[in-house]
């Protein structure tokens, strides 16, 4: 199977509040980057942002896909416990 490169970008000022929950909660980033990869996503309604379930936790971030040089960015937004 195929795939692109997975990017998650931590320096980007949207993310400050996903580490800060991370924090809170006890996740590391591996387990930010299985999440992305091995959840099940689903695409909110009101804003296009993806939403990761996986474990007992979920992540919502943004994603831009760039195809020319198979790259797939993400920008994590938070963190949610359920």
């Amino acid at each position: 199977m195929y795939s692109m490169e997975l990017k998650v970008n931590w320096e980007h000022k949207r993310v400050k509040h996903a580490i800060e929950r991370m924090w809170l909660r006890g996740i590391n980033r591996k387990d930010i980057i299985s999440a992305i990869k091995k959840g099940q996503k689903r695409k909110q309604k009101k804003n296009q942002l993806t939403e990761s379930l996986y474990s007992y936790y979920s992540v919502v971030y943004d994603e831009y896909f760039y195809k020319k040089q198979d790259i797939h960015k993400v920008y994590p937004i938070t963190v949610k416990i359920w």
